[in-house]
């Protein structure tokens, strides 16, 4: 049952935020609260995984939080924090497992809209609806 709630935690959060990173282009710090303590207390309850597998998955954000200082914002610097949110429901690996699969779904998705003339190469793309779509994808498999 723990395992459960544990991603049932991630998959609301991450659909909580994939909407609005859709509407608005922007993501919940509320909800960065909301679900960042709650990983944390169930992390501590259950003990699905070790204190350094939460900072490794923590770390994957704080990486892109950097690239999003160090690019101008070429990465979002919401989209950094809400990495280290899922890190502390995954850990290290299958948060870079996580961001790996949701940028390669939407560089797809952006190659496919460029080559149909629908996105111009200049166009900011969500990055949450495809993490949710990978993680989604992730449960169902």
């Amino acid at each position: 049952m723990g395992q459960w709630m544990v991603k049932g935690c991630m998959l609301a959060f991450l659909l909580w935020n994939g909407i609005l990173d859709v509407r608005r282009q922007e993501v919940s710090l509320k909800s960065f609260w909301i679900f960042g303590t709650a990983g944390i207390v169930l992390n501590l309850w259950l003990r699905y995984q070790t204190w350094w597998e939460l900072l490794g998955g923590m770390g994957v954000g704080v990486f892109l939080v950097a690239a999003a200082f160090l690019t101008r914002e070429a990465v979002g610097c919401g989209d950094g924090l809400l990495v280290c949110v899922t890190g502390l429901y995954l850990g290290m690996w299958e948060n870079i497992s996580l961001l790996l699969g949701g940028t390669a779904v939407c560089a797809l998705v952006m190659a496919l809209g460029l080559m149909l003339g629908k996105v111009r190469r200049k166009d900011r793309f969500p990055l949450v609806p495809f993490l949710l779509l990978v993680y989604a994808g992730r449960l169902l498999v």
